[in-house]
């Protein structure tokens, strides 16, 4: 049988005190050539524990500390070689909301949950999570 490699992304669906969550707009370049926006997080690291891993992720693009509550979605995608997955996890804000973004991204911006059909993901996940992040919000998480 043949073991499967893969990178692993973690992404959090980070919720402040007013129910919004957090969104980062991706720069303009030859990848991305229209408005996009995406959730905090990135590739685990070869030592990384998830949790830990998804922690430093974010304090390392937005200088937030966050409280992971549940794994919402978890999904497979891209040509690359090894494949990579990525799983996306509802947080909670810790502390203050002031988001300071690193080289990576050009913006931030708290949305409602209402508004998930107006933004231009950077892919289908992302809106996916946010949608199970809203039921699982519901329910009282």
């Amino acid at each position: 049988m043949k073991r499967l490699k893969c990178n692993v992304g973690e992404y959090g669906v980070i919720v402040n005190q007013r129910e919004e969550f957090l969104i980062l707009r991706l720069p303009l370049n030859k990848e991305f050539a229209k408005e996009m926006w995406m959730f905090p997080g990135g590739r685990l690291d070869a030592d990384d524990q998830p949790e830990l891993g998804l922690q430093r992720e974010v304090l390392e693009e937005t200088s937030l500390k966050i409280k992971i509550i549940a794994p919402v979605h978890v999904a497979r995608w891209g040509i690359e070689n090894p494949s990579k997955y990525s799983v996306f996890f509802l947080c909670r804000l810790i502390g203050k909301q002031e988001v300071k973004i690193s080289h990576e991204h050009i913006e931030s911006k708290w949305i409602k949950f209402s508004d998930i059909e107006k933004i231009p993901w950077h892919n289908i996940n992302s809106k996916l999570a946010a949608k199970k992040s809203k039921i699982l919000l519901a329910k009282g998480f």
